[in-house]
């Protein structure tokens, strides 16, 4: 036998077959193969022996080449020209590059993990049945893999206050066809328990790796607000405890999703999702794991994506308002493995977690913004019972605040000034409608307009909408005191309360919080607080503001007015500051000559008249009428009516 021969027939002495272990989703199976290279990928058989991964998109056609070398070695060739494979040892085999191991070596691809090892290694380590797949042509010695089964998705049912149970082994798993998602039901805490011990290997899976779940789980509930800092904590934590290579919290809006928070566990990691996954869980609701190139169309732009996990966060209404995201890259199968049911089940916790501490900032929030408008009292009901916000017809009292001399005053302080100027003395009246447990409904330049009756019923809305106007009244000799170095003049007010049905709610838009009223009551409201300019009167409630108020108040009836675009006179009364000196005589000797003068007696009522303006000479209502029944006795017209036309708004 020549040299040459002698050697290579030592070279196949040294050589044996190789044993192959593969393990997914769907189970182990294990093989041998005899003897020549061995190819691995998702490509159809051909001359060379083939291993075929069905089902996983994230395998190049042509991805691994096994090669046996004596003395028990391997070489490993990636094929691919895109993906890398995988080892145990955390490293890789680049694209187009080839390495060299000592048998048994790991690798992973996709989904799947592979163990290659001498038969004598494997017959102690494997417990799998081995089976010799037909060769490839006659007189070759070559074993024909079997294809590798598609590993499929699986969808947790969602639980917004705690992880659901993981099936027993035995309970049967419903598939879509479709689109091959596996959705994992309910099961017993017996069959959890079996999970949990099948997905030992996990790091979430031992009893060692709840207690760090547990406690970041309970840093997130303690979290203070759903900031950008929150959300990447709680994608660090999904990094750090379940053993992703990338964590997202995705958060929804009207323009879409957008990321609010990420973690990698390298700079290299690309930051990316699946939109049509997300899209996915939001519209069912579900914890989706595995298979991530399955539902998002097998593209390129997931080629390294190899196993992750997708959860909802729910809002209060439990509408999903945004989704956990994590992957589980190539390189972290291979130490790792591929998500188990437990660690989606813990996810689906955290994401729980996530939601919890977010709905509490929204809450908190709202309590704050409620409170810009309504009383404490009334924010914590509200909290409690939202649908009060909804609109409605309720009976209501409005009242119409306008500060006299606004603009000359606000030219003379300018911008600065009249923000300093105007902030406190709204600040001060505010004060006086909440002190009523009225609703701030809003502030219009120098106008405040505030309301009672709603959101929760008041039967006493004009009683404590007249207490309020009387407040702020009294307030004004303070407010020019406070300002007088300042404006050079005094300010005054003008109140206007009307009370009748209103359609109540939030006016404002989504993203915008207004609660206030809407209807012929609220603009009659208004034009009652424009009238007091014409009866030179600081406070004026209409007659039916009146049938709700009981004793204690100063009232005097001052006439009947049409106000602008509103047909039906409307009665005016004027609402006095209690306990002023002269008051009663003032109302009765009015009231009298307003109605002589009502029953076309114009004579009377001047006279009347006269008599009150030598002790009240500056009041608006006495000479008002005064000159009315001037004319009315100059005119002497058939066509009179008692009912005044306001001149203006």
């Amino acid at each position: 036998m020549r040299s040459a021969d002698r050697r290579r027939a030592c070279f196949l002495e040294l050589m044996m077959p190789l044993h192959f272990v593969a393990t997914n989703t769907d189970g182990r199976s294990a093989y041998e193969h005899a003897s020549g290279p061995l190819e691995i990928g998702r490509g159809p058989q051909r001359d060379q022996p083939r291993w075929v991964i069905g089902g996983d998109q994230s395998v190049s056609r042509d991805q691994v080449r096994v090669e046996e070398l004596p003395a028990g070695r391997v070489r490993l060739g990636n094929l691919s020209s895109t993906t890398r494979v995988a080892l145990a040892d955390g490293t890789a085999i680049d694209p187009q590059q080839s390495r060299d191991f000592d048998l048994p070596v790991a690798i992973t691809i996709g989904r799947t993990q592979i163990e290659i090892s001498l038969p004598a290694t494997a017959a102690t380590s494997a417990s799998a049945t081995r089976a010799v797949p037909p060769t490839v042509t006659p007189t070759a010695t070559r074993a024909v893999p079997p294809t590798v089964p598609p590993t499929a998705t699986r969808a947790v049912p969602p639980t917004p206050t705690r992880p659901l149970a993981t099936p027993h082994p035995s309970t049967p798993v419903a598939v879509d066809s479709s689109n091959r998602f596996r959705s994992i039901p309910q099961t017993t805490p017996a069959g959890a328990e079996a999970e949990a011990s099948r997905s030992s290997p996990s790091p979430a899976g031992a009893a060692a790796g709840i207690g760090p779940w547990l406690e970041r789980i309970i840093q997130l509930q303690q979290a203070g607000s759903d900031t950008r800092e929150f959300h990447d904590t709680a994608a660090k934590a999904l990094v750090d405890l379940v053993g992703m290579e990338l964590g997202l919290v995705i958060l929804r809006s009207a323009n879409g999703w957008s990321i609010g928070g990420c973690a990698v566990t390298s700079d290299r990691t690309t930051v990316r999702y699946s939109k049509t996954l997300v899209d996915r869980v939001a519209a069912e609701g579900k914890t989706f794991f595995d298979d991530f190139d399955q539902m998002a169309g097998s593209t390129a732009s997931l080629m390294d994506v190899e196993s992750g996990v997708a959860s909802p966060i729910l809002g209060v209404s439990g509408d999903v308002i945004g989704v956990l995201y994590g992957v589980r890259t190539t390189m972290g199968l291979a130490t790792r493995g591929p998500i188990t049911p437990l660690e989606a089940q813990l996810v689906q916790l955290l994401a729980a977690s996530v939601g919890a501490t977010m709905a509490r900032s929204m809450a908190q929030r709202t309590q704050v913004q409620f409170e810009q408008f309504f009383t404490r009292e009334l924010s914590q009901q509200l909290s409690l019972h939202p649908d009060l916000l909804e609109g409605r017809d309720a009976e209501v009292s409005i009242l119409f605040c306008d500060i006299r001399g606004f603009s000359r005053i606000s030219e003379r302080l300018g911008p600065r000034g009249t923000v300093q100027w105007i902030g406190n003395v709204m600040e001060v009246l505010s004060d006086c409608v909440l002190a009523h447990s009225g609703v701030l409904v809003d502030y219009i330049g120098d106008e405040l307009i505030a309301m009672w009756g709603a959101p929760v019923p008041q039967p006493e809305h004009g009683t404590l909408a007249s207490r309020a106007a009387i407040d702020m009244l009294c307030a004004v000799p303070l407010l020019n005191e406070r300002w007088s170095e300042t404006l050079g003049e005094s300010m005054d007010l003008g109140i206007g309360i009307n009370s009748g049905i209103a359609r109540v709610g939030n006016t404002g838009s989504r993203h915008k919080f207004k609660y206030g009223p809407l209807g012929n009551t609220v603009n009659l409201a208004s034009r009652v607080q424009g009238a007091t300019k014409y009866l030179r009167s600081t406070i004026l409630i209409t007659g039916s503001t009146r049938s709700h108020l009981t004793t204690g108040f100063d009232i005097r009836r001052l006439c009947q007015v049409r106000v602008v675009n509103i047909n039906e006179p409307v009665e005016l009364h004027q609402l006095g500051i209690p306990n002023q000196p002269g008051w009663s005589d003032l109302q009765q000797g009015y009231e009298a000559a307003l109605g002589a003068f009502e029953a076309r007696d114009f004579r009377l009522a001047a006279h009347i008249v006269s008599g009150l303006l030598e002790k009240w000479p500056d009041d608006g209502p006495s000479l008002l009428l005064l000159s009315r029944a001037a004319n009315s006795l100059v005119a002497d017209s058939d066509d009179f009516t008692p009912v005044w036309e306001l001149p203006g708004k």
